[in-house]
């Protein structure tokens, strides 16, 4: 819902504006899913704003929830028939979000579903923040929490080739008025759109920051991951050391391991040396996970382990993140529409 709008459209229609804190809370703070919920408002007012204003920008389709991890991944169908995914999610103690910022993705990387759809186009800043909102009323209808806690945009697209819309709903999340999701609980993953980099650092320098860096050899990378040959482990590099030095801030280095293709004794050594090369290299974190190779498949616990290993023997920070939502195609890599 945009919010902005709503305000406006009560202020238009000469309503006072105790109208507008009785939306706010009924919204964000209740989490009702239609108008008619919202009992504090005149019933000639639920009426128009259902109308005028829906909650959400979509519909729900679909919502299937894992019988393994605790997640949920919901089909959204957008207004011009186009269907996206987005995942809700708790991997420890609090609910987060993955959502996702264009509906397909242009940069085709080898081992991602999304890339298959191609693009279609990039989502706009309300249909973004309504994916945290619609998880937002599930969770307090099911009973399963009283708030998202954080919001991570890696979903279905890349973040920074949508870069104002997905800067305007970081904004919009982390406002007290809306979700209050505090800045340094939202996450921007990105392939590595170089140039951009210095932006974000401005525009949003209190989020957290992953790039997908998968393979530290350039010719290797460029085969899995097309976008490198644009933006080349070079232009990565200096761009994260401008980045680095504007903000401060840890970078996490996300690492999808896939057998016989990046896991070999060789790739853990240039991907140390990259990191080590990297100007306040200690800002660096690997957060490695087994790729997610379809039919609910993925590479072996013992790969990803030997490779943690490696790197921590050479002096690299790295973590191995849990892979979930296998059972449901809602891992990394697996979101995809199934609109043909």
């Amino acid at each position: 819902m945009n919010f902005e709008y709503v305000k406006q459209y009560i202020k238009d229609a000469g309503l006072p504006n105790y109208r507008i804190a009785q939306v706010q809370d009924a919204v964000f703070k209740r989490g009702i899913s239609s108008w008619e919920e919202a009992s504090s408002l005149p019933a000639d007012l639920r009426a128009k704003l259902t109308v005028a204003r829906p909650i959400l920008s979509f519909q729900v389709s679909k919502i299937v929830c894992s019988q393994e991890d605790k997640v949920a991944k919901a089909l959204l169908t957008l207004k011009d028939g186009f269907q996206i995914e987005t995942v809700l999610l708790k991997p420890q103690d609090t609910w987060s979000v993955c959502v996702s910022s264009q509906v397909g993705c242009p940069l085709r990387c080898a081992f991602c579903s999304t890339g298959k759809m191609g693009f279609k186009r990039d989502l706009t800043q309300e249909e973004i923040t309504d994916q945290v909102l619609m998880w937002y009323q599930y969770v307090r209808k099911e009973k399963l929490g009283e708030r998202i806690s954080s919001v991570v945009f890696m979903g279905m697209g890349e973040p920074l080739l949508n870069y104002v819309n997905v800067v305007k709903a970081a904004r919009d999340l982390s406002r007290p008025d809306q979700l209050n999701i505090g800045a340094r609980h939202i996450s921007v993953s990105t392939s590595g759109i170089a140039d951009k980099l210095h932006k974000l650092a401005v525009d949003l320098p209190q989020a957290n920051l992953a790039v997908s860096l998968h393979n530290a050899d350039n010719a290797e990378r460029s085969k899995i991951m097309p976008v490198n040959r644009r933006y080349d482990l070079d232009d990565l590099k200096k761009a994260l050391e401008e980045y680095i030095a504007m903000t401060g801030r840890q970078v996490f280095l996300e690492y999808s391991v896939i057998e016989n293709v990046n896991s070999r004794p060789e790739h853990i050594r240039k991907l140390a040396d990259w990191i080590y090369s990297v100007k306040d290299n200690y800002l660096l974190h690997v957060n490695l996970i087994a790729c997610n190779l379809g039919r609910g498949e993925k590479t072996s616990d013992r790969v990803v382990k030997d490779f943690a290993a490696g790197l921590k023997g050479m002096g690299i920070g790295v973590t191995i993140r849990k892979s979930m939502g296998n059972d449901i195609l809602a891992a990394c890599g697996q979101l995809a529409s199934q609109q043909k």
